[in-house]
């Protein structure tokens, strides 16, 4: 346990849901949180890069994560567009 006072920072407790996606034309995996419906094999749109924005292909979704257990830092997490 990290006490406050030594200047460490808890985790989140929150659940959320982790969607490993792969852009076309890229082999490297990303992972985004999500907020509405999504299966593996589904297409969606997510940011990428400075501002911009990609389809890609939902290759993994993992439903009721834990903030300490994210396969990625919380407060770096982008969050997927929409389905298309």
């Amino acid at each position: 346990m990290i006490h406050s006072m030594s200047g460490g920072i808890l985790s989140e407790y929150g659940t959320y849901t982790f969607v490993k996606v792969k852009f076309d034309g890229d082999e490297r995996p990303y992972w985004y949180v999500c907020d509405f419906d999504v299966r593996e094999g589904d297409r969606v749109q997510a940011p990428f890069g400075a501002g911009g924005t990609k389809e890609a292909c939902v290759l993994r979704v993992e439903q009721n994560v834990s903030g300490q257990v994210a396969p990625i830092p919380i407060k770096r997490a982008k969050k997927l567009l929409r389905k298309l």
